[in-house]
């Protein structure tokens, strides 16, 4: 069983929601990465990872004209809420690190 989860763990309601699914993907027209981890120059880390799935959605959503990224700077906390703030009104948000 796959769980959807917050990336900044259970909290109480701030009036702040994950992001409505888009009803068609074709529809979509900006997506972020929001990596948990700086780019570092051995081993798998997500920001390369972010480029290579930037590449993928370029060829499958047509539409997308804006990407974004953000970095965490503290692997073990939260994104701060200015850096969450950054991703408003982008239809999806890829987050994660490679480990």
């Amino acid at each position: 069983m796959i769980e959807l989860v917050d990336p900044r763990g259970r909290s109480e309601d701030h009036g702040r929601r994950l992001a409505r699914r888009p009803s068609d993907p074709l529809a979509v027209t900006r997506i972020g990465f929001l990596s948990n981890e700086q780019e570092h120059l051995t081993g798998p880390h997500f920001p390369g990872y972010t480029r290579v799935l930037e590449s993928l959605f370029r060829e499958r959503l047509p539409k997308v004209v804006d990407y974004h990224r953000e970095i965490k700077p503290v692997l073990s906390r939260p994104a701060d809420a200015d850096i969450l703030d950054r991703f408003a009104g982008y239809q999806g948000v890829v987050n994660g690190l490679a480990k």
